[in-house]
Protein backbone atom coordinates (compact mmCIF):
# COMPACT_ATOMS: atom_id res chain seq x y z
CA UNK A 1 0.00 0.00 0.00
CA UNK A 2 1.42 3.38 -0.96
CA UNK A 3 1.88 6.33 1.37
CA UNK A 4 -0.90 8.31 -0.33
CA UNK A 5 -3.32 5.38 0.04
CA UNK A 6 -2.46 4.88 3.71
CA UNK A 7 -2.93 8.57 4.50
CA UNK A 8 -6.09 9.01 2.41
CA UNK A 9 -4.60 11.56 0.02
CA UNK A 10 -5.34 9.79 -3.27
CA UNK A 11 -8.33 12.04 -3.85
CA UNK A 12 -6.04 15.07 -3.90
CA UNK A 13 -3.97 13.59 -6.70
CA UNK A 14 -7.10 12.64 -8.65
CA UNK A 15 -8.51 16.14 -8.20
CA UNK A 16 -5.20 17.58 -9.43
CA UNK A 17 -5.40 15.39 -12.55
CA UNK A 18 -8.99 16.47 -13.21
CA UNK A 19 -8.26 20.18 -12.81
CA UNK A 20 -5.08 19.91 -14.89
CA UNK A 21 -6.88 18.12 -17.75
CA UNK A 22 -9.77 20.60 -17.61
CA UNK A 23 -7.34 23.53 -17.76
CA UNK A 24 -5.47 21.98 -20.68
CA UNK A 25 -8.70 21.29 -22.54
CA UNK A 26 -9.93 24.86 -22.03
CA UNK A 27 -6.62 26.32 -23.18
CA UNK A 28 -6.28 24.14 -26.25
CA UNK A 29 -9.88 23.76 -27.41
CA UNK A 30 -10.65 27.48 -27.40
CA UNK A 31 -8.57 27.69 -30.58
CA UNK A 32 -11.00 25.41 -32.41
CA UNK A 33 -13.97 27.58 -31.44
CA UNK A 34 -12.20 30.92 -31.79
CA UNK A 35 -14.31 32.08 -34.73
CA UNK A 36 -17.65 31.15 -33.21
CA UNK A 37 -16.83 32.36 -29.68
CA UNK A 38 -15.31 35.66 -30.58
CA UNK A 39 -11.93 37.08 -29.67
CA UNK A 40 -12.72 38.29 -26.15
CA UNK A 41 -14.42 35.12 -24.94
CA UNK A 42 -11.76 32.88 -26.48
CA UNK A 43 -9.01 34.82 -24.68
CA UNK A 44 -10.89 34.61 -21.39
CA UNK A 45 -11.30 30.84 -21.76
CA UNK A 46 -7.61 30.41 -22.65
CA UNK A 47 -6.47 32.49 -19.68
CA UNK A 48 -8.90 30.69 -17.38
CA UNK A 49 -7.41 27.39 -18.53
CA UNK A 50 -3.87 28.60 -17.84
CA UNK A 51 -4.86 29.83 -14.37
CA UNK A 52 -6.55 26.46 -13.71
CA UNK A 53 -3.37 24.60 -14.69
CA UNK A 54 -1.13 26.77 -12.51
CA UNK A 55 -3.66 26.74 -9.67
CA UNK A 56 -3.90 22.94 -9.71
CA UNK A 57 -0.11 22.67 -9.37
CA UNK A 58 -0.01 25.17 -6.51
CA UNK A 59 -2.96 23.58 -4.71
CA UNK A 60 -1.59 20.03 -5.01
CA UNK A 61 1.88 21.19 -3.99
CA UNK A 62 0.56 22.74 -0.80
CA UNK A 63 -1.84 19.95 0.14
CA UNK A 64 -0.14 16.64 -0.69
CA UNK A 65 2.03 16.32 2.42
CA UNK A 66 3.56 13.75 4.74
CA UNK A 67 1.33 13.54 7.83
CA UNK A 68 4.32 13.00 10.10
CA UNK A 69 6.90 15.64 9.05
CA UNK A 70 4.72 17.84 6.79
CA UNK A 71 7.09 17.47 3.81
CA UNK A 72 5.31 18.69 0.71
CA UNK A 73 5.52 15.45 -1.27
CA UNK A 74 4.18 16.88 -4.53
CA UNK A 75 6.84 19.60 -4.67
CA UNK A 76 9.51 17.18 -3.50
CA UNK A 77 8.67 14.74 -6.31
CA UNK A 78 8.61 17.52 -8.91
CA UNK A 79 11.98 18.95 -7.82
CA UNK A 80 13.98 15.82 -7.04
CA UNK A 81 12.82 13.25 -9.60
CA UNK A 82 13.38 13.10 -13.35
CA UNK A 83 10.97 15.16 -15.43
CA UNK A 84 9.05 12.23 -16.91
CA UNK A 85 9.16 10.09 -13.76
CA UNK A 86 8.11 12.41 -10.91
CA UNK A 87 4.40 11.68 -11.07
CA UNK A 88 4.81 7.89 -11.16
CA UNK A 89 7.30 8.17 -8.29
CA UNK A 90 4.76 10.13 -6.26
CA UNK A 91 2.00 7.58 -6.86
CA UNK A 92 4.27 4.63 -5.97
CA UNK A 93 5.87 6.20 -2.90
CA UNK A 94 5.93 3.74 0.00
CA UNK A 95 7.51 5.93 2.69
CA UNK A 96 8.35 9.58 3.19
CA UNK A 97 11.81 10.43 1.79
CA UNK A 98 12.52 12.72 4.75
CA UNK A 99 11.27 10.89 7.84
CA UNK A 100 11.11 7.35 6.43
CA UNK A 101 8.60 4.66 7.25
CA UNK A 102 6.88 4.42 10.59
CA UNK A 103 8.97 2.59 13.16
CA UNK A 104 8.22 -1.10 13.21
CA UNK A 105 9.01 -3.37 16.14
CA UNK A 106 12.11 -5.51 15.66
CA UNK A 107 11.56 -9.17 14.99
CA UNK A 108 13.60 -11.68 16.95
CA UNK A 109 16.32 -13.39 14.92
CA UNK A 110 16.08 -17.07 14.19
CA UNK A 111 19.25 -18.15 15.99
CA UNK A 112 21.62 -17.24 13.15
CA UNK A 113 24.79 -15.46 14.10
CA UNK A 114 25.23 -12.16 12.37
CA UNK A 115 28.47 -11.16 10.77
CA UNK A 116 30.17 -7.94 11.72
CA UNK A 117 29.69 -5.75 14.75
CA UNK A 118 27.29 -6.76 17.47
CA UNK A 119 24.61 -4.34 18.51
CA UNK A 120 23.78 -3.85 22.18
Amino acid sequence: MTLLERTGQNWKVYLFIGLFVLGCAASLLQGFFYASLGKDLAIQIALGGVFLIVGSFVWAGQNVTCPKCQLKLFYHAFRHQKFLHWFAWLLQLEACPKCGPAAEPRRPRSGKKSKGLKRP
